[in-house]
This record gives structure tokens, C-alpha cells and sequence, in this order.
């Protein structure tokens, strides 16, 4: 009998095995947000929005909130939070709930980026057209802030211009 018949069922059983794990692991990723680009890197399966609570606070004393994105003159968009009645707190993430302090969580397109815990971040270039920048105000046991039902949040709009031809 030669070696290629003995190695036959064990390539048989190896494909079906295969197959068959695929299709028991496949169903758990299905539901995963699309990554930018196509990466699935740990940082970006990080950054993957989670459920929040809201706290709902009284609109006399809230906090309030501005962004405002600017060109970095190298590259990309740097993010500057203008908050009043508001103080970032880094050393208290995840603690208890303390009024007017916690961080920031930022958005492009909807799509969760970062959280922040000081009013400066900087974005990398984004694809070519309009983009939606969006910061909110959270607690420090990760609740959104919110005045009559309405996050406190704020927005803004950038071009991202086509990046210059090289070569040219």
C-alpha cells in the first residue's frame, strides 16, 4: 500500500474538521462593527462602541462643551474640547460617579475613536470628503451626561481634501 493512500483519510478528516470549526466560529464574529480599512487589530476591536447609561442632569450647573477641529499642519486634524463647569478626571476612570468631572469619549462618522481625558487629541488623516466629528461628556463610571434627555455633546464638520499626487 503506498504512503499516499495511508495519508488520504487523514487529509479527508483534517478538511471536514476544518469545515466544521469554521462553521462553529464563524457565528461569533458576525456581529462585530466593520473595522476601517479592513484591520482588526486589538486596539480596534478596543475601540468598539459599547452600551452606556445616561445620567440625566439638571440643566442649572451642567456642564457644557465646544469643539473645535483645526489642520495639523503636518497631517490629519487636531481636536481641541472647550468644556465649562467640567473637569477631567484620568486618576478617577471607572470609580465612582462625581459630579461635573469624568472624560470625554470621541467620535469620526459615528464611529467611536477614542475616549479622552484632556481636551487635546489628534486624528490621523481621514479618507478624502466630510467628516462628522462628535465629542460627548462622560462620568466617571462611564455614563453619558445628558440635560433633558439629550447628551452633552458637541460637533463638527471637516473636509478631508484628496491626498496631493506624488510624483508630480
Amino acid at each position: 500500500m503506498s504512503d499516499f493512500s495511508l495519508r488520504l483519510p487523514y487529509l479527508v478528516y483534517l478538511s471536514i474538521g476544518s469545515i466544521l470549526v469554521g462553521v462553529l466560529v464563524a457565528p461569533m464574529f458576525r456581529d462585530m462593527p466593520p473595522m476601517q480599512g479592513g484591520e482588526t487589530s486589538a486596539m480596534a476591536m478596543a475601540m468598539a462602541e459599547h452600551e452606556h447609561t445616561t445620567l440625566d442632569i439638571p440643566a442649572a450647573g451642567a456642564p457644557a462643551l465646544s469643539i473645535r477641529v483645526e489642520p495639523d499642519p503636518m497631517q490629519g486634524w487636531n481636536v481641541v474640547l472647550e468644556t465649562r463647569n467640567f473637569t477631567f478626571a484620568p486618576e478617577s476612570a471607572g470609580g465612582a460617579h462625581e459630579d461635573n468631572t469624568g472624560h470625554a469619549h470621541l467620535y469620526v462618522d459615528g464611529m467611536k475613536v477614542a475616549r479622552l481625558y484632556g481636551p487635546y487629541f489628534h486624528i490621523p488623516a481621514l479618507p478624502p470628503g466630510e467628516h462628522e466629528i462628535t465629542a460627548s461628556l462622560s462620568t466617571n463610571d462611564h455614563a453619558y451626561f445628558a440635560v433633558n434627555g439629550d447628551r452633552i455633546e458637541a460637533r463638527a464638520t471637516v473636509v478631508q481634501d484628496d491626498p496631493p499626487l506624488s510624483g508630480n
